[in-house]
């Protein structure tokens, strides 16, 4: 998961994680923490890995390769564990290799691996910003068999660190965010892995049409999906020639490259079998390139998932679109020319088999949109219905009442600020298979809500209630019967405090991000004890510039309650000494 640049997410699938068996595990009064034996035990050998002899004969390949994961996700690679680390857990035997999110991981590690004679299948660096050219070089020595191979976020990687790079075997490849990354570095890879089918090269700004182009002779036929997301300096010349060599090309990502037009996408479209399309802020693309775009691919009856946010549409480019038979997800955010009478048409002609329809911050839609929805919309699992000022939404309680509730699994309402809470108590109280649900922004929303969303919503990994009235208590019950939540958006809540992230901490494990900017009366101490719990690597955006200074809350013991405490009288704090205990 790729380190978040500190605004909340909108709608995003909920990230899959590695199933296992769970056991549960009583932590403190009334908190049930799900968590596997396995994890559990995993923890304390990180975390006691320099006073365990003979570690490395008691492990499966699998649990090394568990260890060295969290140990980087945790920062506990230290100076003084990594001679037990790379005697304990590098062996010729790893097939997964996993470094993210670490700043111990260097050149010299990466060296060190290089000489432990493994040759794993999947690689992975990610956001590691230790590690240069040379430590990419060391790593190429045993890449000779990988099939995956991610290096991301990496600053100061440059093409003459990747030109090393040789696998027969490379069937995916991702070099997103490697700034310095240029043409030559991307041909020389390409070269020595000619048998790439993924690859992506998301916010390469350095590159331009003539790697595209090699990329597309030298691929052809074996590349299947192609994420180029803002390479601001490629044209139709790279998208010619994607359509001229890639046959197979299933899915491509041109969200951003702001200087493509409509000749080659059409070349695209009508030369390849697109199941996947994002055409979002291609703004050379006008109305009548993207109405020929999409008549192409109707044409081919076999798009499935079209995205394009901040584009421009016309009523014939919608309905040309919502009567192509295999679409099932839609995403058009942001288009201020879509309105109530092209959602009608969209649900109409397309509503029976649509399983994602997405039309966040479409200013002109009004609750007719909502009505159409909730006509037609027979198999929706996905819905986002985002910043929409004019819309009410009491005509989606018809389609959180009736079986089709059952089959949500994510709703995003977050600024669509006039939805009464009655709506907001239907959706909860009837979708129990919601996984991912977004209301921030709603000023109105207390712990009712909060109660609601614990008790019908077990199934629930991501919650948003940004800027909304949560207290503690609301927070504390979704995170005992929420177990599995790994995304949680709480900032803005001023009266939050560390209590309710004790109850995050001990009871919900899997976490990766949480947002608490503006929850002054949470203290740092507080967010690296949840830190420390998390076993995933846990993203936490928690800037309190209103914080009061010298800001300081305690744990009541004889109440159970947190409260501030660095107001409080100098004697009678030193008095209750006895029955306060810091976080």
């Amino acid at each position: 998961m790729e380190r978040k640049s500190g605004a909340e997410p909108t709608s995003k699938p909920a990230p899959v994680r590695e199933s296992t068996s769970k056991e549960t595990i009583a932590v403190g009064v009334g908190a049930i923490m799900v968590k596997t034996l396995r994890d559990c035990c995993l923890a304390s050998i990180a975390r006691n890995i320099s006073t365990i002899s003979r570690l490395g004969t008691f492990l499966s390949v699998r649990d090394k390769e568990i260890l060295l994961e969290r140990l980087c996700w945790h920062g506990l690679l230290t100076t003084q564990s990594i001679p037990y680390v790379t005697y304990h857990l590098f062996s010729d035997t790893l097939q997964r290799v996993n470094l993210s999110y670490c700043n111990q991981v260097d050149d010299k590690l990466l060296e060190v691996l290089s000489q432990s004679g493994c040759r794993p299948k999947h690689v992975t660096v990610h956001d590691c910003p230790n590690v240069t050219n040379r430590g990419v070089i060391c790593l190429s020595k045993i890449l000779w068999d990988v099939e995956e191979l991610k290096l991301r976020r990496l600053k100061h990687i440059t093409s003459e660190g990747i030109q090393s790079i040789a696998s027969k075997g490379l069937k995916y490849l991702n070099l997103r965010r490697c700034d310095g990354i240029t043409d030559d570095g991307l041909i020389a890879v390409i070269r020595n892995c000619p048998n790439i089918e993924r690859l992506n090269v998301c916010r390469l700004h350095k590159l331009t049409d003539v790697s595209i182009v090699y990329v597309a002779e030298t691929l052809g036929s074996k590349l299947v999906e192609l994420d180029a997301r803002e390479l601001t300096f490629i044209t139709s010349k790279s998208t010619m020639a994607i359509g001229d060599y890639c046959s197979n090309l299933t899915r491509a990502v041109f969200e951003s490259c702001v200087r493509l037009e409509g000749d080659g996408l059409i070349h695209i479209t009508t030369h390849c079998p697109l199941a996947y399309l994002d055409l979002s802020l291609c703004y050379k693309v006008g109305k009548e390139d993207m109405t020929n775009v999409v008549a192409s691919i109707k044409a081919r009856s076999s798009l499935q998932h079209f995205v394009c946010i901040g584009g421009t549409v016309s009523t014939v480019c919608i309905e040309v679109l919502s009567s192509t038979p295999s679409l099932t997800h839609l995403c058009l955010c942001g288009i201020q020319e879509l309105s109530d009478e092209m959602i009608g048409m969209i649900t109409q002609l397309a509503g029976r088999h649509l399983v994602e329809l997405d039309v966040s911050n479409c200013l002109q839609l009004t609750d007719l949109s909502c009505s159409s929805i909730a006509d037609h919309c027979q198999r929706l699992e996905v819905l986002g219905l985002m910043h929409l000022g004019e819309v009410r939404g009491t005509e989606l309680s018809r389609l959180f009442l009736d079986k089709r509730a059952k089959k949500l699994k994510s709703v995003s309402l977050s600024g669509t600020t006039n939805l009464p809470i009655s709506v907001i108590r239907t959706l909860v109280e009837n979708c129990p298979n919601l996984e991912v649900l977004n209301l921030a922004g709603m000023k109105t929303l207390t712990d009712e809500i909060a109660f609601s969303v614990a008790a019908h919503c077990p199934n629930l990994k991501q919650v948003c209630f940004r800027n909304s009235k949560l207290t503690d208590l609301g927070v504390c019950q979704i995170a005992i019967h929420c177990p599995n939540l790994v995304m949680v958006g709480l900032a803005g809540i001023h009266d939050l405090t560390d209590k309710c992230i004790m109850a995050l901490a001990e009871n919900c494990p899997y976490l990766d991000e949480v947002y608490l900017s503006g929850c002054a009366k949470i203290t740092k101490q507080a967010v690296t004890y949840l830190v420390d719990c998390a076993i995933y690597w846990l993203y936490v955006n928690h800037t309190t510039p209103n914080a009061p200074f010298g800001l300081l809350m305690a744990k009541d013991l004889d109440k159970g309650e947190y409260t501030r405490v660095d107001d409080l009288p100098l004697e009678p704090l030193v008095g209750r000494t006895n029955s306060m205990q810091l976080p």
